[in-house]
Parts: structure tokens; C-alpha cells; sequence
């Protein structure tokens, strides 16, 4: 890209205590670098733990860096639906707050958005337990099946966006479905796509509810009705442009 670009971080976070300081330093180590103007967005999502404490000590330090702080805890996809909505640069980067990459990375998913509308991430390597290992495979099929939507890693935490792409796309769910819908709607109205390999880093701090069967069952719950519903960009009721807490929970 010839000029830095500018770009927003976000983090949905619930109880990341031991996880999230590291992230959001790292996040403003990495953008000061990268972009001409940036901000690190934290969405704390409920946390019954000290992570709100932790980030808003890091915004009283630092004026780009912003927290959002949910009265009642709305999962991960309302947690995601919050950071887009409150993103206000140009470039929208997503990425858990439990360090699962490297965010050096970032500049080479930058450099891929010459050309592209959306950069995602897949994971190079797969450490991570065989449960989860399993539903990960089997989730990734059934999205490739159902939607014809053809990436490695649907559910990784590694995307960045052009904001075009979330003023165009309507999203009808909140749950953690919500990763896949994002990118089925963004191939449904023609925007270009880009994947890259990542290195992954395991969590090693706190426990991920992710494969936990509520999780997994409104997951479920919610492909089979975007399936069965359809895609309908007249519908407005859904956009990211709404008020941020607007979304449900996972």
C-alpha cells in the first residue's frame, strides 16, 4: 500500500485478565509502526474479573486506546457486533484478546489489501485439543457445504476489513455464527476476499468457552436459520450502524 493506512484494533474481551494488557500493548506497539492513524478498541463483555480495570488504566495513558464496556455480558458475537460499530477507521482489524497470534502478522494482511476487501487468517499449525480440533474440521465443512463459502478457517480471529464492506452487509446474527456470516455476506455482494497463513499461539492463560455445548447449539441454532431465512440486503433492522447494543448473545 503506498500510504500508511489507517486502522482500527478491536478485542472483544471476557475475562482476559491474564491475556489482555500484552494484547493491547502489542496492538499499540504494532500500529504505531504500521499506520498513519489507528485505534485500540476493547470491548469488555461483562468481565467478572479485573479486565475492566486493566484497560481502562491503559486508556487513561493512552488517548488511542478506547473501551466499551457492556452492562450485561452478550457473548462473542455481541461483543464483535459492538467493535465494528464502534471502529471509526478506514481498515477494521478483529482479533481475540488471548494472543492467539503474532500481530506483526498485520502487515502482511495490510499489504494483501491491495486488491482485496476482506483479509482473513488460517492457522498454520493446530495445537489445540482433538474435541476441538474435530468441530473446528467439521464446522468448517458443513459452512463450505451449506453456503459455498471456500476458506480454511472460518472461525479464526484473524480478519480485517474495509469499512465499505460492513456499511454494505447486513448481519441477522449475534451469536458466534457470526464470523461465518460475516464473510458469506461479504462474498454474496461481490467483495474480493484474501486468505493468509498465520502462526497460531495456543491460549495459556484462562479458559475458552468455545466448544461448550450452549455455544455449539446456538451456533447451530442460528446457521440453520440464516440458511432457511436467506439473505435479504433490503432488510435495514440488522445493520452494524445501529445503536452497538443492539446484537444478542452467542
Amino acid at each position: 500500500m503506498p500510504e500508511k493506512p489507517q486502522v482500527s484494533i478491536f478485542f472483544p474481551a471476557y475475562n482476559e485478565e491474564g491475556n489482555i494488557e500484552c494484547a493491547v500493548r502489542s496492538a499499540v506497539d504494532v500500529l504505531s509502526d504500521l499506520c498513519s492513524d489507528y485505534e485500540v478498541l476493547v470491548v469488555d463483555d461483562a468481565s467478572t474479573d479485573r479486565t475492566g480495570e486493566i484497560v481502562d488504566s491503559l486508556a487513561s495513558q493512552n488517548p488511542k486506546i478506547r473501551v466499551v464496556h457492556h452492562p450485561e455480558n452478550r457473548k462473542l458475537g455481541g461483543a464483535m457486533r459492538t467493535g465494528f460499530a464502534e471502529a471509526s477507521k478506514e481498515l477494521i482489524f478483529y482479533v481475540d484478546g488471548d494472543n492467539p497470534v503474532d500481530l506483526k502478522d498485520l502487515g502482511r494482511a495490510l499489504e494483501l489489501m491491495d486488491g482485496a476487501d476482506v483479509v482473513i487468517g488460517y492457522r498454520l499449525n493446530r495445537d489445540e485439543p482433538l474435541k476441538r480440533a474435530i468441530y473446528s474440521r467439521t464446522y468448517n465443512i458443513l459452512i463450505r457445504l451449506l453456503f459455498g463459502l471456500k476458506v480454511r478457517d472460518v472461525n479464526f480471529s484473524f480478519k480485517l476489513f474495509r469499512r465499505k464492506v460492513l456499511e454494505t452487509i447486513t448481519l441477522k446474527t449475534a451469536s458466534s455464527f457470526l464470523d461465518a456470516e460475516l464473510l458469506v455476506a461479504s462474498k454474496r455482494a461481490g467483495f474480493r476476499i484474501r486468505e493468509m497463513g498465520v502462526k497460531y499461539y495456543p491460549r495459556v492463560v484462562g479458559e475458552s468457552t468455545m466448544a461448550s455445548p450452549g455455544v455449539i447449539w446456538k451456533i447451530v441454532c442460528d446457521m440453520t436459520s440464516y440458511l432457511l431465512n436467506g439473505y435479504r440486503p433490503s432488510d435495514r433492522r440488522d445493520r452494524l450502524s445501529e445503536p452497538p447494543f443492539s446484537g444478542g448473545s452467542r
